[in-house]
């Protein structure tokens, strides 16, 4: 137990301390978090009390991935979408398509296992935005990357959990059952979330009246983690990952709530501030530092290359939207760097089983790799900032 709070003391000072020394070594604080668990680990295991200090940090780790997913699902901006015109969503579907298309052929040619159509294919948005930001673009192009990565994220996503349906009922109708589950509670929770959103609407004195100033404040935060949590239990209750049901209940409250910048922001702020610390951190801890063999490390960037080709390749429809090829090369970079999807993708298989410490490790490899060198080349080789427009 004493040896549990000596690790959670310094796992809470890392998580604290992390943000400011990381600039020193311009990477991403995610991959700074990834790397000081990988370091806790290291010398807990050489002090023979790693097995004793995981009590504390995987509840956090657990909350903390559950608002990751949330926040996940709630990423994809269906206003920017319905506005598009009907070419650009033409090109953004061929784009992501084609992405988990190329992913099957490359898994085929390389002779890899089936599950990881999901690395090479992930698509996300999560670390892509900070570079974005970064980066002189049209604006306009920016916000189609975006949608772009959004979009791919949810089907990255939704294609985990028919995954993960597979894995506990097979094809047979057992899992067209409980896929009709999800679709039917889908569906009741968007009519609550419905149902609500008009309460508010119609009434917003009454409904203004029945909270009292000081819960004002928190009210968005204490209904968003009700959502979520209502959905990551009836998850389980048909044996899907809670962390699935936790994603699927942030899209649909984002599909409702178009207006969410408010509780958003602070579930993000809530969640990166304090709680995906510990998952990433954790992430890093679970690490196996004995999968460091040369041919783990040549694995790692096989699947590097394969997974830019992929990106690049299926990048090539931007064309049709005046995007130069070196602006086609930039995007295929920018998709290159999943962080989060991929971490979500590698935790979900090795805790059902699917994939062994090693697979395991190999994935955390890959996502430090393509998290630190592809942001670089990517803002390399984005445009100068005079064609920038605002």
């Amino acid at each position: 137990m004493e040896t549990a709070l000596v690790f959670l003391i310094f796992a809470t000072l890392g998580v604290f301390l992390i943000p400011f020394i990381v600039p020193f070594f311009r990477i991403p604080v995610a991959v700074g978090e990834l790397l000081y668990g990988i370091g806790l680990a290291f010398i807990l295991e050489k002090l023979h009390l790693k097995e004793q200090t995981e009590i504390y940090i995987d509840f956090l780790s657990f909350l903390g991935f559950s608002v990751l997913m949330f926040l996940a699902g709630l990423e994809i901006d269906w206003n920017k979408l319905e506005t598009l015109k009907g070419r650009e969503k033409a090109v953004i579907t061929l784009a992501v398509i084609s992405n988990f298309l190329l992913s099957l052929l490359a898994v085929k040619i390389l002779e890899l296992s089936p599950q990881t159509v999901l690395l090479i294919g992930a698509l996300g948005i999560g670390l892509m935005v900070t570079v974005l930001r970064e980066i002189p673009l049209e604006e306009h192009k920016k916000q189609i990357i975006l949608i772009t990565g959004s979009l791919g994220e949810v089907l990255t996503l939704l294609g985990l959990t028919l995954y993960d349906l597979n894995l506990s009922f097979g094809t047979g109708k057992v899992f067209y059952i409980h896929l009709g589950l999800i679709a039917l509670f889908g569906l009741l929770f968007t009519v609550l979330l419905k149902l609500l959103k008009l309460l508010v609407w119609y009434f917003p004195e009454k409904v203004a009246a029945l909270m009292v100033e000081e819960s004002k404040a928190a009210i968005d935060i204490r209904a968003s983690f009700a959502l979520m949590l209502l959905f990551m239990s009836f998850s389980s209750l048909i044996h899907v990952e809670p962390i699935l049901g936790a994603f699927i209940a942030g899209v649909l409250l984002g599909f409702i709530f178009r207006q969410k910048e408010h509780f958003e922001g602070k579930m993000a702020s809530l969640g990166y501030g304090f709680l995906i610390p510990f998952f990433f951190l954790q992430v890093g801890f679970s690490f196996d530092i004995g999968s460091l063999t040369g041919m783990f490390l040549k694995l790692t960037l096989v699947l590097s290359l394969a997974l830019t080709v992929v990106k690049i390749l299926s990048s090539v429809w931007f064309k049709f939207l005046n995007f130069t090829w070196r602006e086609v090369l930039l995007t295929g970079l920018l998709f290159s760097f999943p962080f989060t999807i991929l971490i979500a993708v590698a935790k979900i298989l090795h805790e059902k089983g699917v994939w062994s410490d090693a697979d395991f490790s190999v994935t955390v490899l890959l996502t430090i790799f393509t998290a630190v060198i592809y942001p670089f080349f990517a803002k390399l080789i984005a445009p100068s900032g005079e064609n920038k427009t605002q």
